[in-house]
This record gives structure tokens, sequence and C-alpha cells, in this order.
């Protein structure tokens, strides 16, 4: 993975975005800002996991089928962005991800078989429940594919000296991304609906791992 982790770049495409028409040009300018890099998009989950949590209120799946059904779940909101986005590859295990980089094309995690995937290497699996979401699923495919940089593309702006500890507090964040937050070496923030596109440096540092 040297030659790739050197320049990869695993974006986290906010849920709340996939119901907003400037979606297709914001794609675009993700494109253009990190031309150069080997991107890898995760696509976050907006309603279609707040429908799996009403299903789970509704019918008490439990934590552990409520999670692999909003894993699958997210198949549709990649289906929609390969739409707006046809360069993107779609990629299940690091294999996949390194050979999108070598045809120099960008890749689209395809989530609830590259977890499936993750969880046969010898790495810490991420816990089935709800504190976990995509962002925390992205930070892990980062570690995963040793990037060196994670990219959060919200719909707000980051509070101005908001911690990661702070940020999952508020619930910018899902409850779990601040145990892996450290293992990234870089993270950034982009609140994708501002113009022009400006990356806010969030992360270079390991942080404190919260006690269990």
């Amino acid at each position: 993975m040297t030659a790739l982790s050197a320049r990869t770049t695993v974006c986290k495409l906010g849920g709340s975005l996939l119901d907003w028409e400037g979606l297709p040009a914001a794609l675009a300018s993700i494109e253009q800002q990190w031309q150069g890099q080997s991107l890898v998009l995760v696509v976050g989950g907006g309603e279609t996991a707040d429908l799996v949590r009403r299903w789970d209120r509704l019918f008490h799946l439990g934590e552990e089928r409520a999670h692999w059904l909003a894993l699958d779940s997210l198949a549709l909101n990649e289906a929609l962005v390969t739409e707006l986005w046809p360069r993107l590859r779609p990629v299940r295990s690091r294999a996949q991800v390194e050979a999108a980089h070598r045809d120099g094309v960008p890749a689209l995690i395809c989530a609830s078989c590259f977890v499936r995937w993750g969880e046969r290497q010898p790495a810490s699996p991420l816990p089935h429940t709800w504190q976990v979401t995509t962002d925390s699923i992205a930070a892990w495919v980062a570690q995963l594919v040793a990037a060196r940089e994670l990219v959060l593309a919200k719909s707000v702006d980051l509070p101005a000296g908001c911690s990661v500890t702070e940020a999952a507090a508020q619930g910018l964040v899902d409850e779990y991304f601040p145990r892996l937050a450290g293992g990234v070496p870089q993270i950034s923030w982009v609140n994708l609906r501002s113009t022009p596109l400006t990356p806010v440096l969030w992360q270079t540092a390991a942080v404190p791992v919260p006690p269990s």
C-alpha cells in the first residue's frame, strides 16, 4: 500500500447532501479539489438510514440486525451518486481500491461489502450499534487503505475551536468517531454547500481515545 497511501484521500459525503439540487456541481468540485489524489468516496446514510432507524424502533430489530440492514440500505445512496458521478468505480476491498488508483479513477466504497471484507482482515471490527454511522465507517476505511487524509464533506461549517469529542457530543459526527480519529494522519472538514469550497484542516495529530 505504500505507493497508494501517500496520495490517498478518503472523502465522506454527508447523507444530508443527497437531497440537495446542488449536489452534482458539488461532486465535480470535490473531484477538482482533490485532483491528483487517489480519491475514495464513502456515501452517508441520510434519510435512507433514518428509515432503518424507524424500522428498528417499530419492529424492535435490535442493533445487530439494524446495523446490517442500514449498511445494505446504503446501496441505494451509492447508486444515486454513481448516476451523478459516472467516473466513480464501485470497490469492495482494498485490492479494488488499489486497482482504481492504478487506473486513475475515483473509487466508491460499497459499504456493505467493504465492511464485510474489512471484518475478515486483521483489524478491529466496528461495533454493530447505532453509535457507528458512515462517519466512523469512513475513518475505519481510511485506516484500512492507509489513507493520508480523511475529508468530512458536510452541510454545515465546523464551529471554531470544536474538538473531535465536542463534535461528537453536538451530533456533528457520530459517537464512535473520536475513537477512530487518532488513527488517521489528517482530518479535514468542508461545508460542501459553501462557495467557494474551502476545506478546513481539523486534525493532524492523534487525539486521546475516550475510555470505554
